[in-house]
């Protein structure tokens, strides 16, 4: 009021003048303030590579940097043992019974007061050390060393925006497909953050480490392979007195992808994901909880030569088709008797095959001929094939032993396991082009519409 009252009295030159020395004054001021809360720790990520299914390579490179830039650090920090006063809370606690050492609990409800740690959180935005394409993209986070008196830093929760993966064409496209009900449910979950803890690890991890961000389809889907987006990363905490500590993730990944990653020891030094791993993001198979189905019977007609005059045993009208749909991921599974030719010892063989096609080109093709239960001595016949990028990378056929836990190769000396093998071999040897095609008839089969 003072001030202003005398910039009022002052004539037009005094008062600029007076304006300058005041502005001047305040900043003088505000530099010598030392912040209560002065950052002192340095927590550094580092991010080697992330990868997520469905999206090609070029768009990828294009959006995770502006995922992880976006990221901000939640910091937690907890009271040490024995602090008293700001650092606890009191609550009542209903407990029903009274128990004695040696005796039986009895009824006695009542209300008693439990002390629990108040825990204090900074949230701090990132700062950009290395964003160059092709290397890791390092963030760097400073945190107070303490928020308060009798706290220290326990844990932390890196987050980071995923809506620029969810804005593209192929997910928006994806939920407009969608139910009602389940594009509610992807609208909420689109503006959720990726989140990875960060923790203390009980010992080092070599090298950078996997983690899996625990994302769905906008569908819903949880996938039944390898997680559909994971990043490589490593963190450590710098303290004031220049000592540095590891943060580690501390989640656990399947034991199929821990056995390729240890088929691929190299990822831990370059934090590059292993093309093992980025092919099985894609589902194994299209289950129908989440997805559109239509089942049905089909006479299949002479322009498909290895189903034409099969009949499913429980249909003998036809072949059971089975159609399932989600966005752009569409999967027909095909199912009937081989025939006598292929009986053994007048067990008649089942065949299968699933065809799983993403954005209408063939993505995983599986097919089975199995002699179905108390025939355990008898040899099935399975052949796998998988195309990444238009490329076919796995590719097997071979007879195998119906009983899980035999590892003896099955004795193929009948006539119709030596047919049930050459079936599969010819599938392996036909041409991608010839593959597609062969799928695409049976999609529209099973009532397929783009």
């Amino acid at each position: 009021m003072l001030i202003q009252t005398i910039l009022f009295f002052a004539n037009p030159a005094s008062r600029t003048t007076l304006r300058r020395a005041i502005a001047t004054a305040a900043l003088l001021v505000a530099s010598s303030v030392v912040p209560l809360q002065a950052a002192s720790l340095s927590l550094e990520v580092e991010l080697a590579d992330s990868s997520i299914a469905y999206l090609d390579e070029s768009t990828q490179a294009r959006l995770w940097p502006q995922v992880w830039t976006g990221a901000e650090l939640v910091a937690y920090y907890f009271p040490s043992i024995g602090s008293k006063g700001k650092t606890q809370k009191t609550r009542p606690s209903l407990q029903l019974f009274t128990c004695m050492v040696g005796t039986v609990c009895v009824p006695a409800p009542r209300f008693e007061m439990e002390s629990l740690p108040v825990r204090r959180q900074v949230t701090v935005r990132a700062q950009v050390l290395q964003g160059s394409a092709g290397q890791p993209l390092k963030l760097r986070f400073e945190l107070p060393e303490t928020p308060a008196e009798h706290y220290s830093f326990s844990h932390a929760e890196l987050r980071a925006p995923a809506e620029a993966l969810w804005r593209e064409p192929l997910f928006t496209s994806w939920a407009r497909d969608l139910s009602w009900e389940a594009r509610r449910g992807f609208s909420k979950r689109r503006k959720q953050p990726l989140s990875i803890a960060l923790v203390f690890p009980k010992q080092d991890v070599p090298g950078y480490q996997m983690v899996d961000l625990a994302v769905r389809t906008p569908g819903g889907d949880s996938h039944p392979g390898d997680p559909m987006a994971v990043t490589t990363l490593r963190a450590n905490l710098k303290a004031p007195d220049g000592s540095v500590r590891q943060l580690a993730w501390p989640g656990h990944l399947s034991l199929d992808l821990q056995e390729r990653l240890e088929a691929s020891p190299d990822w831990a030094r370059t934090g590059r994901v292993p093309a093992a791993v980025k092919l099985n993001q894609f589902p194994r198979r299209l289950y129908s909880y989440s997805a559109k189905e239509r089942i049905s019977t089909v006479v299949m007609p002479d322009s498909t030569p290895r189903w034409y005059g099969l009949k499913h045993y429980n249909a003998p009208k036809g072949v059971w088709l089975h159609l399932t749909q989600s966005g752009p991921l569409a999967q027909v599974e095909l199912l009937a008797e081989a025939g006598a030719e292929r009986a053994i010892e007048g067990q008649v063989a089942v065949k299968r095959e699933t065809w799983l096609f993403f954005a209408g080109k063939l993505m995983r093709y599986r097919g089975q001929l199995h002699y179905g239960n108390g025939a355990g001595h008898l040899p099935d016949t399975e052949w796998r094939m998988d195309w990444s990028n238009g490329e076919r990378l796995e590719a097997s056929a071979a007879n195998v032993s119906s009983n899980s836990l035999s590892k003896q190769l099955p004795d193929c000396r009948w006539n119709g396991c030596r047919k049930n093998l050459a079936e599969a071999q010819a599938q392996l040897a036909a041409s991608d082009a010839q593959l597609q095609s062969e799928g695409e008839r049976y999609l529209r089969l099973a009532g397929y519409r783009d």
